[in-house]
């Protein structure tokens, strides 16, 4: 049985203004390039442990990350708490 990756970006579509920030940073398929500017993550598993990128580039606040451990808070955003029923896939 394959474990669950325990960590991706989980995007805010409330909060995120659709910018394309976040799905022209990533080079790893997390989201659908075919929707840009539009953020969907349709590739969790693509995503690197622990990296910020997407979420270090929005300008919203708006990317938080499931198993994010690290005290790492969005710039101008809030840290989310985020479970791993989002909704990501």
């Amino acid at each position: 049985m394959k474990t669950r990756k325990k960590w991706y970006p989980v995007i805010d579509i409330l909060s995120g203004m659709e910018c394309g920030s976040c799905v022209s940073k990533c080079s790893h398929g997390v989201c659908d390039k075919e929707r840009f500017p539009v953020p969907v993550v349709v590739y969790p598993d693509g995503c690197v442990d622990h990296c910020h990128g997407c979420g270090n580039l929005c300008p919203q606040g708006a990317i938080p990350y499931v198993g994010e451990d690290t005290g790492w808070t969005p710039p101008n955003g809030k840290p989310a708490a985020v479970s791993g029923c989002c909704g990501t896939k």
